[in-house]
């Protein structure tokens, strides 16, 4: 075999392998790219998938959170929503004192704030009464549980029966308290 021949066989091999290069190069190579790119975005979109199914999975929690903020709100509307002046100011403490067995019961308004648009209007209301700590509770608790928004905001109490104490069963009480709801142009004090 002479050099000519191995010249040739060494031509034959190094063109095959440009060959095999430049194909690889031009065929393979991008499509290679274009799998690893591929692959990178169906990671993501798996991983958007599985965000989606976690929401998914939790709308009868947020829709069951969405409903009871709405009664909440529909229940806070109607506690705010209620119109007061002077006169049914009055009236709704001097009817829950009475229905409360609340003896020489007393109502004043001490100062009254009309209400602006999209604003609560408030009673600042004094009462005086007579009573025991069983009937006294049960009117504290039957404030909150109105219809308008009452809150007791401040109580004295003096035992009658034991003047130098509070360990006495009768009580002369002050107790104010608030009224909030919608409060026109009032008459009352200011």
């Amino acid at each position: 075999m002479n050099r000519t021949y191995w010249i040739v066989i060494g031509g034959l091999i190094a063109g095959l392998a440009v060959a095999a290069f430049g194909g690889w190069r031009l065929l393979v190579y991008p499509q290679t790219v274009d799998y690893a790119a591929a692959v990178a975005q169906k990671a993501d979109l798996d991983q958007q998938l599985q965000t989606a199914r976690d929401t998914a999975a939790q709308f009868p929690k947020f829709k069951a959170q969405a409903e009871a903020l709405s009664r909440n709100l529909e229940f806070f509307n109607s506690r705010t929503n209620v119109p007061l002046n002077d006169v049914t100011a009055t009236q709704m403490l001097m009817g829950l004192g009475n229905q409360m067995g609340l003896s020489k019961l007393g109502v004043t308004i001490t100062k009254s704030t009309a209400s602006a648009p999209g604003t609560l209007g408030m009673y600042d209301m004094s009462m005086t009464f007579v009573s025991d700590f069983e009937h006294l509770g049960k009117f504290m608790n039957a404030c909150v549980r109105q219809r308008a928004i009452m809150i007791p905001n401040s109580l004295l109490m003096d035992a009658m029966d034991d003047p130098g104490g509070m360990y006495g069963n009768t009580l002369n009480v002050n107790l104010v308290v608030l009224i909030y709801g919608q409060v026109g142009k009032s008459s009352g004090v200011n």
